[in-house]
This record gives structure tokens, sequence and C-alpha cells, in this order.
């Protein structure tokens, strides 16, 4: 019988535990990637096909991903790698992809094939230049987190770009928001792109840091 009482008790904080990590890592995924929901409205505005629908979301994964990937290595190398004025630089790719959508054609239309692949490359550039953030908090928390505990966590943010895909495309589904939307993305997209660059450049230090260099 005691064996029995044991065996319950431990199931029932394996549970607990498994509890706490699947709310653990909703909140951090939510609380790290909430001003990815903006720009995720602003692509599903301009996606007119399902297979661009599907580069958002793949472009989604692809830069998450990334940003998991270095947060793994966090404990190792990527602390002293990307931390300070070093993950500024990653505001350079906002920044560059803002400049580069204000200054094309607007006549100018790529192949379907191409579109997708630049709508891709162009989420997943956002994703990695915007998560600073998730790197500060990913890093020290996946360091606390035995494997099985990690599988549950990572499942758990594959559920959660989901949920955010759905919402996003819920919102700019709206006919009040899409019409904003599709009228002002080809000036939105590159202004909230130059603004986001420009904001990790100077909340990680990294105009000073070049100032000082020079």
């Amino acid at each position: 019988m005691s064996r029995q009482l044991d065996l319950f008790s431990c199931e029932e904080e394996y549970a607990h535990i498994m509890q706490s990590i699947f709310v653990t890592a909703s909140v951090i995924f939510i609380s790290t990637s909430i001003d990815d929901l903006v720009l995720l409205m602003l692509f599903q505005a301009q996606a007119g096909k399902k297979s661009e629908r599907l580069s958002i979301l793949g472009g989604q994964f692809v830069g998450i991903g990334i940003l998991v990937i270095i947060s793994l290595f966090g404990a190792y190398f990527a602390t002293r790698l990307l931390q300070g004025w070093a993950i500024g630089l990653l505001g350079l790719l906002p920044l560059f992809l803002g400049i580069k959508s204000l200054v094309s054609k607007d006549g100018e239309e790529a192949s379907q094939k191409n579109r997708e692949k630049s709508l891709l490359a162009t989420v997943s550039a956002v994703t990695i230049a915007s998560g600073a953030d998730n790197l500060g908090i990913y890093i020290p928390w996946f360091t606390l987190l035995e494997r099985g505990d990690l599988y549950l966590a990572l499942g758990v943010f594959a559920l959660m770009i989901l949920l955010f895909f759905a919402l996003s495309a819920l919102l700019a589904g709206l006919p009040q928001v899409r019409l904003l939307l599709t009228r002002f993305s080809s000036v939105l997209v590159p202004v909230v792109f130059i603004f986001l660059g420009l904001s990790i450049l100077s909340e990680q230090g990294t105009f000073k840091a070049l100032l000082q260099a020079f």
C-alpha cells in the first residue's frame, strides 16, 4: 500500500512539474513574441495566396528555431558572442529590409516562387533580428531544464507559433483591420522595420559602441 502511495505521489509530482513547464513556456513565449504579432498581421495582410501564408508560417518556425538553437548553446559561448552591442548588430537586418522596401519600385513584381522564398526569408530575418529579448530569457531558462522538460518546452513553443499564426490571420482578416493594413501596409511595413532596427541598435548600445570605436 505504501509503495502504491509513493508511486501515486511521484506521478502527481511529475504531472505538476509538466504543468508548470507548460505554463512557464507559454508565458515566456507570449511575453517575448507579442511584438511579433503586429508584424505577422502586416505580413498576413500582404499574403494573397495559401502558399504565401505557409511561407509566413515557415519563416516564423525558422526564425524561432534559430533563436532556440542559439539559446541551447548559450551556456557555452552565445552569451559572450551575442550580448550587448553585438546583439544590437541584429538590428541591421530589419533596417536594411525597411530601406529596401522603401526604395524598391512599386511596379516591380517577382515570380510567385521567388516571392514566397523572399517572404519566408524576410519573416525569418525579422524574427531573429527582434529576438534579443528571446535570447535573454531562453538562455538562462534552458539551463534549468532536464532533457525531457526541454522537449516539452519546445513542443509548447511550436504550439504557440501555430496559435500566433492563426491569431494574426484572424485579426488581419477582420474587414476594418484588413482595409487599414491593405491601404497602408506598403508604408507601414518598411516604417515598422526601420523603427525596429533603430530601436534594437539603440537599446543594445550599438550606436554608442560604434561611435567609441571610431
